[in-house]
């Protein structure tokens, strides 16, 4: 269960004048701490803003908040957490797609001063994401 997020560094960063045509977002988990059942993520939400055609996009400007997630999770499933971490530098399934959400949501609303702060459209991504399984790992 996710308990809190803790920012540590925001970015806002305007390249360009340039109108803004299309927007990508990309989150990265950093670490994993696990102690017990409680769990810190840590993580870089980014949103990069591109200019011009799908063809030539030059890059306008970018959003970044970096921080962590914190979760505090049944023993069994701590030890999940740190055990897929440390074998494949991922997260379970469930768990990935909470997070994923849970920062789309936060990272967005907080992003979204510092997105107008330097005239760029909010860092919201429109859809829930939905995680599934496949033959050569997560999806």
């Amino acid at each position: 269960m996710i308990t809190g997020i803790e920012i540590s560094k925001v970015e806002a960063q305007r390249e360009l004048s340039e109108a803004v045509s299309n927007m990508r977002f990309n989150i990265n988990f950093e670490e994993v701490k696990v102690n017990q059942e409680n769990v810190r993520i840590a993580f870089t939400f980014s949103t990069l803003y591109d200019g011009g055609t799908q063809a030539k996009a030059t890059k306008v400007g970018e959003l970044k908040i970096a921080g962590e997630v914190i979760t505090k999770e049944s023993k069994k499933e701590a030890e999940e957490i740190e055990n897929t971490w440390k074998n494949k530098k991922t997260l379970p399934l469930k768990i990935a797609e909470d997070v994923i959400n849970i920062l789309n949501f936060e990272c967005g609303a907080r992003g979204t001063l510092l997105a107008y702060a330097i005239g760029f459209a909010a860092p919201i991504p429109i859809t829930r994401a939905k995680l599934t399984e496949t033959d050569s790992g997560t999806k």
